[in-house]
């Protein structure tokens, strides 16, 4: 953790104060599409008009995949206002039915609140600021190095000369170095404080028994607490205190342990540890927050999404061994390591957790399964993350050059913003229109692919590999990076072009054409891990369930719960994946006109990589007419021709009369077709290597067919000349001589007389 802190004198001014408004204990509301109904009480909407939780309104849940779901515009204010909800449903649950846990109305209403701030640290674009910019800039700070190492070493010139100029904020390799592990969730706890300053209130952990300090002008912190609607007042123990908003920043930052470095948290004592996994689950990442916005990112991107309220409504809090902290020997778990959040470090424990009755497992599966699901076909969809690499482009070419106000006289950098709160509250999804609509001659490269992304002249995903279990693939996963793969492609690219001169100086008015050779900075490699939320490991077995005998232990005290225990999968087998996390291998073209190389390269570098087993892959570029055959060339072995001579698997006898092949036959080489027939056949630039899937070789030849193909319309009994042929209107089929005879009937290949070979 990134450790982060306001100034001394933020916020500071004299002191005008004035009550909390309660408005005598009555709510507002707020209507919803995933909750309906969303109560809003006094102190949420204190938070709610401060100018870091107003922020989260411009800033989309999912970053740019409404450029693909189109629906997809709802915010982080809708998903924060979600997750509060489902919060204090969870906690009112739990008080109601475990009143000997004492969960108080604080609690609740801090764990309400901890639900509501806990993505007031989120940058532009969902994950990308915090991640891929991050990234991006780190390897581009590399190879600047790398550049400038080489520069000295080479000519008489200081390394000095060859420096990156900074017009704005920090040297960026210092400030990278001092904020190398931040996350969005330090930058929300930053901004807690900053919103805390707004009200005129702060943490004072000197004191943090005693309510907020008071330090500027805002809300009076003796009337800063949990209303009582039986007294019609604020109980003294119902005043919010420092420790209380130090504890809504350690449930926001569980997963990761304490703060400030402490070996255990301060906000809560022991027996109330469970309520750190109500927001972010430190034990199963099963929590409301990823309960919210599964069923919100669901309903916008695929049309429908709903909450399992069993799962918050059968919550219900036992001791249980952390699953992170048990270790597979065999067939049985054992005491292993402890989790990073363990309350007492270096000793794995029982933790009081929240635990679910058995009958539950079924449905903890499909919300995990739901994760997967999420991942695969939204959050890392091909075009999306397509898109996010140009975004993330546009941001690197504009971070020196566009300056981020603080409101204060002073500016920084894009990169940079998040260690200022003042700067960060500018720092939205719109620092795109900043950029397109600004003077500065600079911006001019960020500003050309802004417009190639306007004209959704995007990015593209060329070729997707599923790394399979065999060891050459999964070593070569463990032992290859990113940009090494990247430069191996260009590299590979370059015997490409030299083998195919002659096609790729066709020009783009051929179907063809590249403008210069591939070099690294054209490809994007993006090695992609998707699971359930425990990478390959059974996200269920971190979880702990309760026998339907122990449930009426449930009333006791703390020290007299049940032990909750790890399900046997038997239990939902039917319901569980083959394998639990899936790995992918993406590459991307930048240019527009270089992806026939890119994919063609890719290839064969994958299949020299892997060679000896089967190399599976989904192709998402079309090729153009010098892609195609590049590709035929490639699959018949040899340096030109067509594809259809050798190398192609015939179609099976089961294939052709189990209507596998329908419509239409045509030729496997151009030479054979008139114009007519490819006019027919509507293909303006005959012979693209993917329309080709197979041969009918005879005893005299071999026939090309198109994807559908029924071979019945081939033939029309024994000597036949014509089929009828919607398009070709000539009655023939479409090659100079016609086939004679009829299919084999003998296992295998489709054999008779034939004139002119397809």
């Amino acid at each position: 953790m990134v450790s982060l802190s306001l100034p001394d004198d933020y916020g500071a001014s004299s002191f005008e104060t004035y009550p909390l408004k309660h408005k005598n204990g009555a709510y507002s509301r707020t209507n919803d599409d995933i909750h309906n109904s969303i109560e809003l009480d006094a102190l949420t909407l204190a938070f709610l008009d401060t100018p870091q939780m107003q922020r989260l309104r411009g800033l989309n849940q999912l970053g740019l995949s409404n450029y693909v779901y189109i629906p997809a515009t709802h915010t982080r204010f809708e998903h924060s206002l979600g997750v509060a909800h489902l919060a204090q449903t969870l906690c009112e649950n739990l008080r109601r039915r475990q009143p000997k846990l004492e969960i108080t109305a604080k609690d609740v209403v801090c764990v309400k609140l901890a639900g509501l701030l806990h993505d007031l640290g989120h940058g532009p674009f969902s994950h990308l600021y915090d991640g891929e910019l991050r990234k991006q800039l780190k390897l581009r700070e590399n190879d600047a190095s790398s550049a400038s190492t080489s520069t000295s070493t080479s000519t008489s010139k200081p390394a000095s000369a060859s420096a990156p100029v900074t017009p704005l904020g920090e040297d960026p390799s210092t400030f990278n170095e001092k904020n190398s592990g931040w996350t969005h969730e330090d930058a929300s706890l930053v901004m807690i404080d900053a919103a805390l300053a707004h009200m005129g209130l702060s943490i004072d952990m000197d004191n943090p028994d005693e309510p907020l300090k008071q330090i500027g002008n805002g809300i009076d912190r003796n009337t800063f607490g949990v209303y009582d609607a039986i007294l019609d007042d604020i109980p003294e123990e119902n005043i919010l205190t420092s420790r209380d908003l130090y504890f809504i920043k350690e449930c926001i930052h569980a997963s990761d342990g304490p703060l400030d470095g402490n070996i255990k948290f301060e906000g809560r004592k022991r027996e109330k540890e469970f309520l750190y996994d109500i927001v972010s689950n430190r034990h199963s990442g099963l929590d409301v927050d990823k309960m919210d916005y599964f069923a919100r990112d669901m309903k916008r991107t695929l049309g429908s999404g709903q909450v399992n309220f069993m799962l918050i409504e059968e919550a219900f809090v036992a001791k249980g061994l952390c699953g992170q902290g048990l270790v597979k020997k065999g067939n049985e778990y054992v005491v292993g390591k402890c989790c990073r959040a363990c309350l007492n470090r270096g000793k794995t424990q029982e933790h009081y957790m929240l635990c679910w009755p058995e009958k539950d497992a079924v449905k903890a599966m499909e919300f995990f399964k739901t994760r997967f699901s999420m991942h695969s076909n939204v959050y890392t969809h091909k075009t999306v993350k397509a898109i996010e690499y140009m975004v993330t482009d546009i941001l690197v070419l504009a971070d020196p050059y566009l300056p981020i106000s603080n409101g204060k006289g002073g500016t920084t950098r894009i990169s940079q913003a998040m260690v200022d709160p003042d700067a960060y509250l500018q720092l939205k999804d719109s620092v795109l229109d900043l950029i397109e609509c600004s003077p500065d001659v600079r911006l001019a490269p960020a500003q050309k692919l802004i417009k190639r992304l306007r004209s959704r002249e995007l990015y593209k995903c060329v070729k997707a590999f599923p790394v399979s279990d065999t060891a050459v693939a999964q070593k070569f996963w463990r032992d290859s990076d990113e940009n090494s793969v990247r430069e191996a492609i260009a590299a590979k690219a370059t015997e490409v072009m030299k083998r195919n001169r002659e096609i790729i100086g066709w020009g783009e008015e051929n179907g063809g054409g590249v403008e210069g050779e591939v070099t690294k900075e054209d490809i994007i490699v993006e090695k992609r891990a998707i699971h359930h939320g425990q990478k390959k490991d059974n996200p269920v077995d971190k979880m702990r369930f309760v026998a339907k005998s122990e449930l009426t232990r449930l009333k006791n005290t703390p020290q007299m719960l049940p032990s909750a225990k790890k399900i046997s999968d038997k239990v939902y087998e039917a319901n569980m994946p083959r394998k639990f996390q899936e790995l992918l291998l993406r590459v991307y073209s930048k240019s527009l006109s270089k992806g026939d190389l890119i994919l063609a390269a890719t290839e064969e570098y994958i299949e020299g990589e892997w060679k000896g087993y089967e190399v599976s892959g989904i192709s998402h570029h079309t090729p153009t007419k010098a892609g195609g055959i590049m590709r035929r060339r490639k699959e018949s072995g040899g340096s030109g021709g067509s594809g259809a001579k050798k190398g192609r698997r015939a179609w099976s006898e089961e294939e052709v009369y189990n209507g596998q092949l329908s419509q239409e036959t045509y030729c496997a080489d151009d030479e054979t077709l008139t114009e007519d027939h490819r006019s027919s056949l509507g293909r303006s630039s005959f012979g693209t290597g993917d329309e080709i899937v197979s041969d009918f070789e005879s005893s005299q030849g071999s026939v090309g067919v198109k994807k559908g193909l029924d071979l019945s319309l081939a033939y029309e009994g024994a000597g036949a000349r014509k089929r009828s042929l919607d398009g070709l209107g000539k009655g023939d089929t479409g090659c100079e001589t016609p086939l004679k005879g009829k299919p084999s009937k003998k296992k295998g290949k489709i054999s008779g007389e034939a004139g002119t070979p397809f």
